[in-house]
């Protein structure tokens, strides 16, 4: 089933968090691992509406929620615009070095995050197999 951006956000985080958990490199990667992720669409040229914030739960190698919230409480935040999201989840941009670079702007603990690359890795990767049809 396709999905549409932003329209249906929550949708695709609903499928965002299937895909997750049907990777099996990312329990691997979160075993042991428990946090709270914001990922923040903001508006660009491309999208000129609020920004969208999804919160995905992580808990030892498992996704146990992910949705739109506003205003989250999270351990750990990747904020940019939406055609950056777009291209991120098309496969043409790569989330470290997009963190790195200043593309996304990325908020919590610095050294827990990079010792969980691989995690964050295999959650995007979760987040381009969702069948999505961008609507800017």
């Amino acid at each position: 089933m396709t999905v549409t951006l932003p329209t249906e956000a929550d949708d695709w985080a609903a499928a965002w968090r299937d895909r997750i958990n049907d990777r099996s490199e990312f329990a691997d990667s979160a075993d042991g691992f428990t946090a709270v992720f914001c990922f923040e669409i903001r508006a660009d040229d491309a999208y000129t509406g609020e920004p969208i914030q999804f919160v995905v739960v992580i808990k030892d190698g498992v996704c146990t929620a992910a949705g739109t919230v506003a205003d989250p409480e999270y351990d750990f935040a990747f904020r940019g615009p939406y055609s950056q999201w777009v291209t991120m989840l098309q496969g043409d941009l790569d989330i470290s070095a997009a963190a790195m670079d200043g593309t996304f702007d990325v908020e919590g603990d610095t050294m827990r995050l990079l010792r969980r690359q691989d995690t964050i890795a295999e959650m995007v990767a979760a987040a381009q197999n969702v069948d999505t049809e961008f609507e800017h």
